[in-house]
């Protein structure tokens, strides 16, 4: 019907017909729309890949981008702004496109997406004190000791307090490992709010999270400064 519709080929109204994604892209491609791409041939080829693939898998990871890509293509062809089609979902949809960035970094802050607009759409309706609803800081922290990982330095700290969650702005508790060259490493953070989950010290880089005073705190902790 695009073909049609351009003009770039004459057909009868009873010869119109809907057509597949398959079909589509070759046709978007036939007119210039749409470059090759192995990637979303093989998103199409699944036929709905990134729902029935499991979601934690490689695969299902490695087709957000061109699936993104594409759309973000589509739109640009038609002069509809991104914005207007992905709403809340732009930034992350924009970092899933980004080469620049790595798999990381990528997978990271989509993650911190899905955990914001989770909790978002979890406290939407609800009569909840305004403390409650815009982010609630305190300025105390608390810590803990623990050796959950035999292959630490020494003891493992973990913290909570602040501002540390990057998906939603409230208290995480973020786990913290002595370390020879850095003093203190975060290792882990969990925010009991909208259940981001961040394992290991790429992912939590990644998430851009603000963990200096954190840390101090840990590192106060594990030299035994507690005041």
């Amino acid at each position: 019907m695009v073909m049609h519709l351009g003009g770039h080929v004459q057909l009868g109204e009873e010869k119109v017909r809907t057509v597949g994604a398959a079909e589509a892209i070759k046709r978007l491609r036939k007119i210039g729309v749409l470059k090759t791409d192995t990637d979303l041939d093989l998103l199409i080829e699944m036929r709905n890949g990134a729902v029935h693939a499991v979601p934690d898998s490689t695969l299902a990871k490695g087709m957000i981008s061109p699936l993104a890509r594409t759309i973000e293509t589509l739109l640009s062809d038609v002069s509809r702004p991104l914005d207007d089609f992905w709403e809340r979902w732009t930034k992350a949809v924009r970092d899933a496109v980004d080469e620049q960035r790595d798999a990381v970094f990528q997978d990271v802050q989509l993650r911190i997406s899905q955990a914001r607009h989770r909790l978002e759409d979890r406290l939407e309706g609800l009569p909840l004190p305004k403390e409650l609803r815009l982010r609630p800081k305190t300025s105390r922290f608390s810590f803990f000791f623990g050796a959950e990982n035999p292959d630490a330095d020494g003891d493992i700290v973990s913290v909570t307090g602040g501002a540390g969650c990057p998906a939603c702005g409230r208290e995480a508790q973020v786990t913290v490992e002595p370390s020879s060259d850095k003093g203190a490493v975060a290792v882990a953070l969990t925010c009991p709010w909208c259940q981001l989950q961040l394992n290991g010290s790429e992912e939590i880089e990644a998430s851009d999270a603000d963990l200096d005073i954190p840390l101090e705190v840990a590192e106060a902790a594990l030299h035994g400064d507690y005041d």
